[in-house]
């Protein structure tokens, strides 16, 4: 999990592929990798960030947190079984907004995905995971495109606290605010979000 070793998985998946330049579409803590890879690979390794109830770098996250997903992170780093199960529901029931219905197979579906993860990496990745250099990513900021779609009901992040930093901070930005959607923008409301993805790629197209 070292800033290093992802962007170093995230270019062999590009050259493998034989991409250059690439946009990166990110959700939650997925939103760090970007940073990671400009890090490593210089400012011109990437075309933007689209991100989906993410972030710029895992730095600024205390800035913007919703306290609701705070009060879930202890039983998530639980070793306790029977805890831990708890918070994992509750965690990806956290994923969507309370409004929108999320079907058994896919809370099944996600519960699994987690559900293996063991205390020690799940400890690190929500408390001990700091980025080894974000002032790359923040060198750029006055051109780097990034675009956040964000669901106004998002129970990870304040999404009044996300555009105000992205306003104070990254200049060549767009704040897309979803109303009724939460956590998972791309699932919740793929239509939307999917028209925002491609004028962000047409835009920023070379």
């Amino acid at each position: 999990y070292s800033s290093e070793r992802q962007a170093d998985d995230f270019k062999a998946v590009i050259d493998a592929y034989k991409v250059t330049k690439p946009f990166v579409a990110t959700w939650s803590m997925g939103g760090f990798v970007p940073a990671n890879v400009i890090a490593k690979y210089g400012p011109d390794s990437l075309a933007g960030h689209i991100m989906m109830g993410s972030i710029p770098h895992s730095n600024m996250h205390g800035e913007v947190v919703n306290p609701a997903l705070l009060g879930i992170i202890p039983g998530i780093m639980s070793e306790d079984v029977a805890l831990f199960a708890k918070a994992l529901s509750d965690f990806v029931l956290s994923c969507v907004s309370p409004k929108f219905k999320l079907p058994y197979d896919v809370y099944v579906k996600w519960l699994g995905g987690a559900a293996p993860t063991v205390p020690i990496i799940r400890q690190f990745i929500m408390l001990g995971r700091i980025q080894d250099d974000t002032s790359a990513i923040m060198k750029i900021a006055d051109r780097f495109p990034h675009i956040a779609i964000q669901g106004e009901d998002d129970q990870h992040l304040i999404p009044e606290k996300l555009e105000k930093w992205m306003k104070d901070h990254l200049a060549q930005s767009e704040f897309h605010l979803l109303p009724g959607v939460g956590h998972a923008p791309f699932y919740e409301a793929p239509e939307v979000t999917n028209k925002l993805i491609l004028g962000f790629v047409d835009k920023y197209s070379v």
